[in-house]
């Protein structure tokens, strides 16, 4: 790897929370009526832009997938944990551990999960990556953790939730999967994990429940 000086990191860093930063903006501000509603799609487009920046390659973008043993090797422990995942979060909830039915919606929430996954374990992750490997892992599964928690502590939000629950797991399941990304180098695990649980999770949904917009 090239030597990268400290002026280049310090702005792959300030790029990267300026992308994170617009995607709270978006997901705080998404919920409202207009004209407040506007500021949810400018902090998207503010992202979008950063992204845009580094538009030259899937692989650059962090969007790998790298087939071979042993991408497959934690692909399948990936699904699993998925489906784990699933399960807790649904007898937490006090539901049956499978869903009784499996509608439309739940291709939505896969590729919901898929899309989530590429843009924090994909772009954020890889973008920070040159600077340093740990940071990179948990910017990302922060990043990821601030915007789900963003989506219910917006006064806009008509929700009955812990947001300490939610914090402690979804980073903790975000560092999970950081470290599956890296250690792979492929985006493939995570993003079939993540699909796995919304499929368990939001399958049975006939439409869209409210923070999905």
């Amino acid at each position: 790897m090239a030597h990268i000086s400290v002026k280049s990191k310090l702005s792959m860093v300030i790029e990267a929370s300026l992308c994170c930063f617009g995607l709270l903006i978006f997901s705080y501000f998404i919920h409202y009526v207009s004209p407040v509603k506007v500021l949810s799609f400018a902090g998207l487009a503010l992202s979008a832009y950063i992204i845009s920046r580094n538009l030259i390659s899937a692989e650059q973008l962090g969007w790998e997938f790298k087939s071979g043993l042993r991408t497959f090797s934690y692909t399948i422990p990936g699904i699993l944990t998925g489906i784990l995942l699933a399960f807790f979060y649904r007898n937490y909830l006090g539901q049956e551990l499978l869903p009784g039915s499996l509608h439309k919606f739940a291709i939505v929430a896969a590729i919901i999960g898929s899309t989530e996954e590429l843009v924090f374990r994909g772009y954020l992750q890889k973008w920070l990556q040159p600077v340093n490997v740990p940071l990179s892992i948990v910017f990302s599964a922060l990043a990821h953790t601030g915007y789900k928690c963003f989506l219910f502590l917006s006064p806009s939000a008509d929700a009955d939730i812990n947001i300490l629950f939610l914090f402690q797991w979804t980073f903790a399941i975000g560092l999970i999967f950081g470290i599956t990304r890296y250690l792979t180098k492929s985006i493939l695990p995570a993003m079939t994990a993540h699909a796995f649980f919304d499929i368990l999770v939001y399958g049975e949904l006939t439409a869209a429940p409210w923070w999905v917009w």
